[in-house]
């Protein structure tokens, strides 16, 4: 075996092992947000002159640079004449709209409550959404149907396969 062939297979060797043990960069290119700030087992209080206006509850919170994500999640509200709260397993706080999912429960003040498997609330406009089913109860009054739109500050409800147990007094 001459000396040029053992360089030669040297270099090779080096070289499959340089191609083999590259680092791989890709896990680091899916250019995900770093989290600003983590909570764990947090409360949030929003307070003005009139007192607390908001406060937000969770086991696990991310606060990116524009918006919330919480694990959970509890948000109350106090600015509305009624004292109102809305709670899921996760949600995700963007621009005054808290997008819900997994075992939402809206409660307000007066023993109005409806529950769903996601939703949407527009605290600024006052607005309840969900694409799923959903069931509203108030004492012994039940509402049962898809697609609800409820605007808390109106008291107004739109839905579609509605069906409902009314009872009179």
């Amino acid at each position: 075996m001459s000396i040029n062939f053992f360089f030669l297979l040297l270099v090779g060797l080096l070289i499959g092992m340089y191609g083999y043990f590259n680092p791989d960069y890709s896990a680091l290119d899916d250019n995900k947000e770093t989290p600003q700030i983590e909570l764990s087992h947090f409360t949030l209080y929003e307070i003005s002159q009139k007192g607390i206006d908001h406060i937000l509850q969770g086991s696990e919170g991310k606060k990116f640079e524009s918006y919330y994500v919480i694990t959970s999640a509890k948000f109350s509200d106090n600015t509305k004449n009624l004292f109102q709260s809305v709670r899921s397993d996760n949600a995700d706080y963007r621009n005054d709209i808290l997008k819900l999912n997994g075992n939402v429960r809206y409660v307000r003040e007066d023993g109005l409550e409806f529950r769903s498997n996601e939703g949407t609330y527009n605290s600024k406009e006052s607005l309840i959404k969900t694409q799923g089913t959903f069931v509203i109860t108030q004492n012994a009054n039940r509402i049962d149907g898809t697609t609800l739109h409820y605007n808390t500050a109106q008291d107004t409800v739109s839905a579609n396969r509605v069906i409902g147990v009314y009872q009179l007094k």
